[in-house]
């Protein structure tokens, strides 16, 4: 549960940040909705965040989820992430499904998107869906917490890249409990290799 609080923390974080940083009225939405509609995946992505916080408009996981889904079918990592969270958590308006949200922070984390590292990491550790493979977990999360620092520089909000590492040494943590000393040396070197393959783009 704890877990689960604080990815609902950075992705609370993460959309605020990644959506426009001027205050959005009326006119403004109007105005993101017809971009949206024409194509443009981060008038997209941040309507799918105005749906998704609530303030302006009314709360609506399902057309967040429907924004986010346009986005991220074009190429949009922070777009597929999002996705890959409510799909894999649901919310009322989005069903659940563990596969296509493992299947959107995959996509998201091999182009180095840190949370979406993190969320692998996490899902290796949970054993909800995928098979718990602590291996797996630890690689994920220390990728993750390499490139938390990358998210900071694009969108310039340190207290997201702290969040995204707190939440990938949580599970460091956890899984060098759970790991031998063998087991730790083969999650290291996967993990060095997940840092080397998955650079953020």
């Amino acid at each position: 549960m704890r877990m689960l609080l604080n990815s609902v923390i950075v992705l609370l974080l993460a959309t605020a940040a990644y959506a426009q940083k001027a205050s959005v009225t009326k006119c403004d939405l109007e105005q993101l909705a017809i971009v949206a509609a024409l194509g443009d995946t981060v008038a997209q992505y941040n309507l799918g965040v105005e749906f998704f916080r609530g303030d302006k408009v009314p709360r609506d996981y399902g057309k967040a989820a429907s924004m986010w889904r346009k986005a991220s079918d074009a190429g949009d990592v922070a777009a597929s992430n999002n996705l890959g969270f409510l799909k894999y958590y649901g919310r009322p308006g989005v069903e659940q499904d563990y596969a296509e949200g493992i299947r959107l922070w995959r996509f998201a984390a091999e182009r180095g998107f840190a949370e979406s590292q993190v969320h692998l990491g996490q899902a290796y550790s949970d054993g909800r869906f995928l098979k718990s493979n602590f291996i797996e977990a630890y690689a994920w999360a220390k990728a993750g917490k390499h490139y938390a620092s990358k998210v900071s520089e694009k969108i310039d909000n340190p207290q997201i890249a702290d969040e995204i590492a707190k939440d990938a040494e949580k599970v460091l943590v956890e899984m060098r409990t759970k790991l031998n000393t063998l087991e730790l040396r083969e999650a290291e070197k996967k993990a060095a290799l997940y840092i080397s393959n998955f650079v953020p783009r």
